[in-house]
């Protein structure tokens, strides 16, 4: 495989200028596909996917038993961490040069050969290491437990913006139509993933008539007609003049009125 690695690469900076353009129109092609099957998903979907990423695991509740293990080298990586300072020198000979993309090629393309001309002795030493690596990682897995995490502590204060004193905004009319649509497809076919949910929900939105999406939108309308009347109380406590929205009491008013 490393050989094979190694040619694909040497072809690859000889490819010609034909072949070249062909791959760039393929990698485009197949870029714009990404980009129409992304579009497809809703913008709220894929920030909650991007959260998900980077939400937190958790505290441990229960602690990992014994050392992760990681995996063990093979005899040509064992080879290689022995070289690759002396190639990597004889590549640059200065230290303080930067190695391009070029170059760090070129190291494991003199590796690839050093390792194919490499004598019995050096193998089988390699081999001895390799095979010792290779137990301690299996006997490591064998007493290794993972820790168990707990659910992710949600930050509080300033660091979250205080969201539990905030009134849960109004749905849109998007939203009105997708939970509609989602209970129905769970109902239909209980099965069905979250992914092609979102997928049907966003194609159904499309698709449907105006009157459809006039008719959610004067359910929207009512919900933030409700949703106005219900927290103007807490709209008007929090309100600041750095928002825009000036409150009018009883001693300012009839300054206003003499101006």
């Amino acid at each position: 495989m490393q050989r094979v690695t190694t040619q694909l690469a040497s072809m690859w900076n000889n490819i010609s200028q034909k072949e070249l353009a062909e791959c760039k129109v393929l990698a485009a092609k197949a870029k714009a596909e990404y980009e129409k099957e992304k579009s497809a998903i809703p913008a709220q979907q894929l920030k909650k996917l991007a959260r998900a990423q980077k939400k937190p695991k958790g505290v441990i509740v229960v602690e990992a038993v014994g050392e992760k293990p990681v995996r063990a080298k093979t005899a040509y990586l064992i080879f290689c961490s022995k070289h690759r300072q002396r190639v990597m020198e004889r590549v640059h000979p200065d230290k303080n040069a930067k190695f391009s993309r070029a170059d760090m090629q070129q190291v494991t393309t003199q590796l690839a050969a050093m390792w194919n001309k490499i004598d019995a002795n050096e193998r089988a030493e390699c081999k001895k290491l390799a095979d010792k690596e290779l137990e301690r990682y299996h006997r490591l897995k064998k007493e290794y437990k993972a820790p168990i995490y707990g659910p992710a502590k949600k930050a509080s204060g300033k660091a979250s913006g205080d969201k539990s004193s905030k009134p849960k905004k109004p749905p849109t009319a998007y939203l009105l139509f997708a939970e509609d649509l989602r209970q129905k497809l769970k109902r239909e076919e209980p099965s069905i993933d979250f992914m092609e949910i979102s997928k049907r929900i966003s194609e159904s939105w499309k698709g449907i008539s105006l009157e459809r999406k006039k008719e959610y939108q004067r359910k929207a309308d009512r919900e933030a007609a409700k949703y106005a009347g219900d927290n103007m109380p807490s709209l008007l406590s929090n309100a600041h003049p750095s928002h825009g929205i000036e409150i009018i009491t009883p001693q300012n008013y009839h300054g206003m009125l003499d101006q």
